[in-house]
């Protein structure tokens, strides 16, 4: 599986049937989705992706609009996507889903 890089985030396409979840130990059956994970925090201990932060299906984050960004989990104010880097993971994301 590819990841990018867009801003302190690494950004994860998670397809029908391959492994997610804590150490990989779930296999996905539902439509493809995007994960974010904060590269800030040390990659040894999350497998190398950064601390996990936040997963959507890729259809929600291509349909939807983000002119003030995505604030990926309410309880931490550190954890937005600006709205151009959401340019960047949609852009993106719209070539993987094409």
């Amino acid at each position: 599986m590819k990841m990018i890089k867009v801003g302190k985030y690494n950004i994860r396409v998670v397809n029908t049937g391959d492994k997610y979840g804590r150490n990989d130990c779930l296999t996905s059956d539902q439509a493809p989705m995007v994960e974010f994970y904060d590269s800030r925090y040390d990659m040894t201990d999350f497998m190398g992706r950064g601390q996990f932060v936040s997963r959507y299906f890729i259809d929600t984050i291509i349909d939807g609009e983000y002119p003030n960004g995505l604030w990926l989990f309410g309880g931490e104010p550190e954890w937005i996507v600006s709205a151009s880097e959401m340019a960047q993971v949609k852009q993106y994301l719209m070539g993987v889903a094409a």
